[in-house]
């Protein structure tokens, strides 16, 4: 009989639930669309210099929409966090909620933007993803002495993202920022993936592990996302 091992458990979870995000970001991409060409009132498009259709909605439409969905995926993510790392019969389903709503976010982030970078910043993430988990499991290295520097690297963007709320920062500075926050999680992935590397070695094997990995490794991929698309976006 097989029993997983940790990278076997890790990658079921991570795997899962970015796959339920990608789906549920192509579902509301794809209900935009449709409703763009229904002719619905709030919801318009241009032609990108590619030619192609870069949609645009009315944030007054969507913004108590949008604000609800923000509140319930904080709320649901603090719940998962401080409740359901250790149990995966209630940790499991409120990641794939979380996920659900993750999606649904990363769909508007990319709307706002220009959603056919969709697809190319994935690429990117993806290849980073995997020359990090690469690295961060079969280099040798014992990369846990980057915690420190990667926690101090993570406040400050941080504080520059609050800034941003209240401030009005040129583009240019903020490019430099996302670069900055591509550099930061892709220390990340490597620190995580290191991480899950040395807790195997050393014979830890259960769910919470597991689940507490996948949701770290998770927001280090996501937030590598939002930045190259930040980074790449005009």
């Amino acid at each position: 009989m097989y029993f997983p091992d940790l990278f076997s458990k890790t990658f079921f979870i991570l795997g899962l639930q970015l796959l339920i995000t990608f789906i549920s970001t192509k579902v509301v991409i794809r209900y935009f669309q449709k409703l763009y060409m229904q002719g619905h009132p709030h919801v318009s498009g241009v032609n990108n210099r590619f030619g192609e259709l870069d949609l645009n909605i009315e944030f007054n439409w969507i913004k108590p929409y949008f604000y609800t969905l923000l509140v319930v995926d904080i709320i649901v993510f603090l719940i998962l966090l401080f409740w359901g790392r250790d149990q995966l019969s209630t940790g499991l389903p409120l990641f794939c909620l979380w996920s659900i709503l993750t999606g649904i976010q990363l769909a508007f982030a990319l709307i706002a933007v220009d959603e056919n970078l969709g697809a190319k910043v994935l690429g990117i993430t993806t290849m980073i993803t995997f020359i990090a988990a690469w690295f961060g499991i079969y280099s040798g290295i014992d990369f846990s002495f980057m915690g420190k520097f990667l926690f101090f690297g993570l406040l400050g963007l941080l504080i520059f993202n609050l800034a941003r709320i209240f401030f009005s920062i040129n583009r240019n500075t903020q490019r430099i920022a996302a670069a900055f926050g591509v550099f930061l999680f892709t220390g990340y992935l490597i620190y995580d993936f290191n991480k899950l590397e040395q807790l195997s070695s050393r014979g830890v094997n259960s769910w919470p592990v597991a689940m507490d990995l996948a949701i770290d490794i998770y927001l280090d991929i996501i937030n590598l996302f939002i930045d190259l698309l930040d980074l790449l976006s005009d």
